[in-house]
C-alpha cells in the first residue's frame, strides 16, 4: 500500500498529520529547506518529530533541497550529520552536489530526488537511480498516461504530489522570482510572482494556477505502484494537514471523502487534476474573498480530526494468569516482542476471572496507537486480579512495546568527515564564445560566424545542416512526452554526424549518454557547487555552463575538473510551463520566435507595468523570457575566469552584431540587465 505523506511546516503541525493517520512525514530544518518561510525545525525539534513518528511507525523525510554555494558547503555537511544523528529516514535533495556531500558523510542514508531535480521521464529517474537516489519525486505536470509509464519502467521508489499548491513553471525551472526579485524558489524564498496579475490580452492572472488535487484518483495510483502520495502545504496550518491526510486516508482505503471541505479548506478557485487528466484548459485559479471565507467556514470541526491518537500498530497479546505465580502478558507489534510481569492472582471470592473477562480488559488499548490483535488468555480456577491490576499490567506492556518498535524504526547510521572533491580542478586554456539559437536562420548565420560550439534544436537538424561538428544538439524539454519517439531520432542524426548533444536535466544527460553522443551540460542544470560539477563530471560531462543564479565571483569560485562556462548574453528565461499562458491551454505546437523587429511573433503576456514578456511556444512545453536583455559586453571581466560563455538568440539580425559587440568589449544601449552576476540571490 502506498503511504501517505505529510508536510510539517513546524512542531505544531506533528499531531495533525500523526492522528489524522499519515504514514510518512516531510520537513525542513531551519537551514536549506525549499521553505525557508515555514517554521520549520531545530536539531531537537527534529529529534522529538523522529521519536514521535518512529515510535507509531511512521516514516520522517527531512527535505534539505535548495541549491547551495561553495561557501556554505561546512554548513550544509553539519545538517546532514544532525538529520543524521536524529534519525530521519530519508533525505530530500535537489543539488547534485548536496547529494554528493550526503553520500560522503552517511553513505547509508537514503537520498530522495526532489522534483525541483526536473525528473519527469524514464530516462530521468534511471540517471537518479545510476546516482544512488532511492526515490525520485516526479513532477506535477506529469499525465497519468506519462506516470503509469514511468512507474512501469523506473528501477527505483516514485513519489507522486497528489494535493497542493501547483506552479506553473515545471519544478526547478523557475528563475522568475530570482531574477525579478533576487529571492530564488531554489533557494527557498520564491516571493511568488506567478501569483500577480500577468495579463494577455482581456485574460488575468494568466500564470496562476489553481491548487492541483488527484485525492480521488489515489487507488489508481496505488495500482500503478508509486510507492508515496505527497501532500504539498508546509506553509498551511494544522487543520489543513488534518483535512487533507483524512481525505487522503479515505481515498486509499476505498471510502467517500469530504470533496467539497477538501476544497473548501484551502483553493485558489477550486482545485484541478488538468495535467493528470490531459484537460489543461480550466487551471487559472487565484484565491478569491469566497475562497478565503470557505477556509473559514471549513475549519469548523476539523480539530476532531486530529484530536485523538491514531491506531495504526496491530498488537497480538498473551495472558497467563496461574495460581501463585506473578501475571504475565506478553506481546508482539510489527515483529517487536515485549513481555511484563504483574501482580500474583488470588483466590477468587466472589465471581472469578474468565479467559473472556481478561481478554476484554487486556484489548482496551484506546490512546495508544496499538489496536488488538489476536487477544488470548489462560486463566486458571477461581482466580481473581483486581482490575487495576490488570490495567498495569496492559499498560506497562504498552509501553515496552512502544519502547521495543521505536528502537525498531529509529535508524542508526555511521558518518564520517566531509571529504573534498577528488578530481583535479581543469586548468583553463583560452576563452571560447558559443550561442544558442531557435530558428533556421539563425542556425545558418551562426555557423558562418567564429563559434566554437552552436547549440540548436533537435528540429532545425538535418543532413544537409553544415558544420555539425560544432553543433550540440538540444532535445526537446519534456522527455516524456517524445522518448522513444527522440531515441529513434538521435540515432539518425548519429547516422548523418552529429556528435554533440546540450543535456539540460538528468534525463536529457542518460539518454544522451546512452546513444552515444557528449554531453554539453546547460545552466537549466542548475550547477552552482564544486562537488555538482564533479557530479557532472563523473556523469560524463565534456563541460558544463553553470546556473545564472550565482554572482559572478561566485561561479568563479567553483572548481570544477570539466570546462566551466556562463550565459553572457539573451533574455534570461524565467520560466518553461507545460500550460500556454497565450492559448489558455495546452502548447500549440507551433514554434514561435521574434520576427525581424524584434518583436515576439508568437504572443507576450505582461505584467502590471505594461512590461512583455516574450512567450516561445513550441513542441509541448512554452518558456517565458524576461523583457529585458542580458548584456555583458562592457563588463567581459567578469567573464574571464571561465572557459566559455554562451549567447542566447532569439533574432536574426541581432546575431552579427551582438557577437561584434562582445568581441570589442562595446558599450550597450538602451533597457537591459546585468541578471543576478553582480547582486546576487537570496
Amino acid at each position: 500500500m502506498s503511504e501517505i505523506l505529510a508536510p510539517l511546516g513546524g512542531i505544531e503541525d506533528l499531531c495533525a498529520a500523526l492522528n489524522s493517520g499519515a504514514d510518512a512525514v516531510y520537513l525542513g530544518m531551519t537551514d536549506f529547506s525549499a521553505r525557508k518561510n515555514a517554521e520549520n525545525f531545530t536539531v531537537e525539534e527534529l529529534k522529538t518529530a523522529c521519536t514521535e513518528c518512529h515510535r507509531r511507525g511512521v516514516k520522517v523525510y527531512a527535505a534539505l533541497n535548495t541549491l547551495i554555494y561553495d561557501s556554505e558547503i561546512e554548513r550544509f555537511a553539519e545538517c546532514v550529520k544532525s538529520a543524521a544523528g536524529c534519525g530521519v529516514d530519508g533525505l530530500i535533495i535537489q543539488d547534485l552536489g548536496a547529494a554528493e556531500i550526503v553520500r560522503r558523510i552517511c553513505p547509508q542514508l537514503p537520498r530522495h530526488a526532489s522534483t525541483q531535480m526536473t525528473l519527469n521521464s524514464v530516462s530521468g529517474v534511471r540517471a537518479a537511480q545510476e546516482l544512488g537516489f532511492t526515490r525520485a519525486v516526479v513532477g506535477r505536470e506529469l499525465s497519468r498516461e506519462q506516470i503509469r509509464e514511468i512507474a512501469e519502467k523506473a528501477g527505483i521508489e516514485l513519489e507522486v504530489f497528489v494535493h497542493g499548491a501547483l506552479c506553473v513553471c515545471i519544478s526547478g525551472q523557475c528563475y522568475m522570482s530570482s531574477v525579478f526579485g533576487g529571492r530564488s524558489g531554489s533557494r527557498g524564498l520564491c516571493a511568488q510572482p506567478c501569483r500577480l496579475d500577468f495579463t494577455c490580452g482581456e485574460r488575468h492572472n494568466v500564470i496562476s494556477l489553481k491548487d492541483s488535487s488527484l485525492v480521488e484518483h489515489l487507488p489508481e495510483l496505488n495500482g500503478m505502484g508509486i510507492a508515496s502520495f505527497k501532500i504539498e502545504g508546509r506553509m498551511k496550518r494544522p487543520e489543513y494537514i488534518a483535512c487533507a491526510v483524512d481525505a487522503c486516508r479515505k481515498s486509499l482505503d476505498g471510502e467517500r471523502f469530504d470533496y467539497d471541505r477538501l476544497a473548501g479548506i484551502f483553493s485558489r478557485g477550486g482545485l484541478t487534476d488538468g495535467y493528470y487528466s490531459g484537460s489543461m484548459a480550466e487551471m487559472q485559479g487565484i484565491r478569491r474573498k469566497e475562497d478565503v471565507e470557505n477556509s473559514a467556514k471549513a475549519l469548523n470541526g476539523i480539530k476532531a480530526l486530529y484530536k485523538a491518537e491514531y491506531p495504526r500498530i496491530k498488537t497480538d497479546i498473551r495472558v497467563e494468569l496461574h495460581e501463585g505465580e506473578p501475571s504475565f502478558a506478553a506481546g508482539s507489534a510489527e515483529g517487536c516482542c515485549a513481555a511484563v510481569r504483574g501482580e500474583i492472582p488470588q483466590p477468587a471470592r466472589n465471581a472469578p476471572l474468565t479467559p473472556e473477562s481478561v481478554i476484554d480488559r487486556m484489548s482496551k488499548l484506546g490512546g495508544t496507537q496499538f489496536i488488538p490483535g489476536e487477544v488470548t488468555a489462560e486463566v486458571g480456577e477461581g482466580l481473581n486480579l483486581p482490575a487495576s491490576a490488570l490495567n498495569s499490567l496492559r499498560r506497562e506492556l504498552t509501553a515496552r512495546l512502544d519502547e521495543a518498535v521505536l528502537r525498531k524504526n529509529t535508524p542508526v547510521y555511521r558518518t564520517y568527515p566531509l571529504t573534498p572533491p577528488g578530481s583535479a580542478a581543469h586548468d583553463k586554456t583560452g576563452f571560447e564564445w558559443r550561442c544558442e539559437v531557435y530558428s533556421s536562420g539563425q542556425l545558418r548565420q551562426a555557423v558562418e560566424l567564429p563559434f566554437g560550439l552552436i547549440y540548436a534544436p533537435v528540429r532545425l537538424l538535418d543532413e544537409n545542416t553544415p558544420c555539425k561538428e560544432r553543433i550540440a544538439v538540444i532535445p526537446p524539454f519534456v522527455l516524456q512526452d517524445c522518448e522513444d519517439t527522440l531515441r529513434q531520432r538521435l540515432r539518425e542524426l548519429r547516422e548523418m554526424g552529429f556528435t554533440r548533444a546540450m543535456a539540460q536535466t538528468l534525463g536529457h544527460a542518460q539518454l544522451l549518454k546512452e546513444e552515444s553522443f557528449l554531453l554539453h551540460g546547460g545552466h537549466r542544470m542548475n550547477i552552482i557547487n564544486s562537488y555538482s560539477a564533479e557530479v557532472c563530471a563523473r556523469f560524463g560531462f565534456e563541460d558544463i555552463t553553470l546556473s545564472f543564479e550565482g554572482t559572478a565571483a561566485q561561479l568563479s569560485q567553483i572548481r570544477s575538473p570539466i570546462p566551466r562556462g556562463i550565459i553572457a548574453y539573451g533574455r534570461l528565461p524565467l520560466m518553461i510551463m507545460r500550460r500556454c499562458p497565450v492559448n489558455g491551454g495546452a502548447p500549440c505546437g507551433k514554434v514561435h520566435i521574434f520576427d525581424d523587429s524584434g518583436k515576439p511573433c508568437g504572443g507576450h503576456i505582461c505584467d502590471r507595468r505594461g512590461n512583455k514578456m516574450p512567450v516561445l511556444c513550441g513542441g509541448s512545453s512554452v518558456e517565458l523570457l524576461n523583457p529585458d536583455l542580458l548584456i555583458m559586453s562592457d563588463r567581459m571581466k567578469a567573464t574571464e575566469p571561465f572557459d566559455f560563455a554562451v549567447l542566447k538568440f532569439t533574432t536574426e539580425q541581432e546575431i552579427s552584431p551582438v557577437l561584434d559587440m562582445y568581441l570589442s568589449n562595446g558599450k550597450p544601449s538602451g533597457a537591459l540587465t546585468r541578471g543576478l552576476y553582480f547582486r546576487g540571490a537570496e
